[in-house]
């Protein structure tokens, strides 16, 4: 049988040489001189031959014999080099399949029909279907839940900043002692007076007769109050510049919802995810530390956007976890996507009555994923490698004419 020879010895990568191994096929690793030794060791284990070396260079494609091999399979981390490389091998053997990894699913059909590459293939849209249901094989959905309980977990309040409520209380706090000095010292109405005081009574009321301290007053009534409408227009536009708006408004959004999915994280998977779950017609909020900058902006006008670390019980409130049928947990860190789910399930058990959440974590270490399982059936726990890995080998396994 032929070799499928197999660029990039990463997470995924290793999961697809353990799968081409464990279909019986034989297997050439290329890799550069940053890969891991525990992952050459592993791949060794599985028998696949290991060579070093960067695959878009001719001689590192001298070292797999080109014209024997049955498919390449590219999976390095990095989209351009996949391409650069899948391109260099339809020029020096067009008949070898070429599939190869791309985080962009909408070039995909470019790349297959403008190339002639086999398949192009995104890992985080091949495993987005599992995690989708996976978290609405919840239970059917719950009504509003009665927030009365003894045993609700406390929660810090919402931070707001003194100056945005004292200042604006000070302007009319200003007027109406403004109002209340010129009634009685003038003998005006209280609409003359109201009119006066924030007119400066357009010169049909005047001070010119007044005493002093009178005067002295309409002018302090009349550059403070300049002043702090100046105040004021500046921290309404720092309020809306810096995104305090936008987040509160999400935050009010967020706990409007009911029966909706909690997804944590914004990298491929969670946007992929995300998208999923809105074209499904599910009802999605999104938590992300870094979901404020230009990279996570994406789902933002379609769900909300909460920006802060899912490990604190307080961002799990402002994303409605009280009301919500699930919660996906899927950073590239498996202790993070753990202790969201630890956090997650702390607030269920104080603050939802009773009812379950249904948690699913996305992992990346087969052993972590063995430990808990063998401790607990209460855990969704989901591989993007191994998911996808599967469809990788399938289209580098398939026939010419598949």
């Amino acid at each position: 049988m032929k070799p499928v020879v197999v660029c990039g010895l990463g997470r995924f990568g290793l999961h697809v040489v353990e799968a081409l191994r464990g279909c019986g096929c034989p297997v050439k690793v290329v890799s550069d001189e940053r890969m891991s030794g525990n992952r050459i060791d592993r791949a060794r284990a599985a028998s696949a031959t290991v060579l070093q070396g960067d695959f878009r260079t001719p001689a590192a494609r001298r070292q797999v014999s080109l014209t024997d091999a049955r498919a390449v399979v590219f999976r390095t981390a990095s989209d351009l080099d996949n391409l650069e490389a899948a391109l260099e091998v339809r020029g020096e053997a067009p008949s070898v399949r070429v599939v190869m990894r791309h985080s962009q699913p909408r070039l995909s059909r470019r790349f297959e029909t403008d190339f002639g590459i086999a398949a192009a293939l995104a890992p985080a849209a091949l495993a987005t279907d599992a995690f989708v249901e996976a978290a609405l094989a919840a239970a059917s959905p719950f009504p509003a839940p009665s927030l009365r309980s003894d045993r609700r977990m406390p929660l810090p309040p919402h931070p707001i900043r003194t100056e945005l409520l004292a200042i604006p209380l000070l302007l009319p706090g200003i007027y109406a002692t403004g109002i209340v000095v010129f009634r009685f010292a003038l003998g005006l109405t209280w609409i003359d007076a109201t009119c006066f005081a924030t007119t400066v009574g357009f010169g049909d009321i005047h001070l010119k007769d007044s005493p002093d301290w009178l005067k002295i007053s309409g002018v302090m009534l009349l550059f403070s109050g300049v002043l702090l409408i100046a105040v004021i227009a500046s921290l309404l536009a720092v309020f809306v510049v810096t995104g305090t708006a936008d987040h509160l408004c999400n935050e009010l959004r967020a706990r409007r919802l009911r029966n909706h999915v909690v997804v944590c994280g914004l990298g491929s998977v969670g946007n992929a995810v995300t998208r999923d779950l809105y074209d499904r017609g599910t009802r999605v909020v999104v938590v992300d530390p870094q979901a404020d900058d230009d990279l996570h902006r994406e789902p933002s006008p379609r769900c909300p956007v909460i920006v802060g670390d899912a490990t604190t019980p307080v961002i799990l409130h402002h994303a409605g976890i009280e009301q919500a049928r699930a919660l996906i947990a899927c950073t590239s860190h498996d202790a993070l996507n753990l202790e969201m789910r630890l956090t997650a399930q702390s607030v269920a058990e104080a603050r939802r009555n009773g009812r379950p959440l249904r948690p699913v974590l996305r992992y990346f270490g087969a052993d972590l994923a063995r430990r808990i399982h063998a401790v607990s059936d209460n855990y969704t726990l989901l591989s993007e490698a191994t998911i996808a890995a599967e469809v990788f080998v399938q289209r580098a396994l398939a026939d010419r004419s598949a």
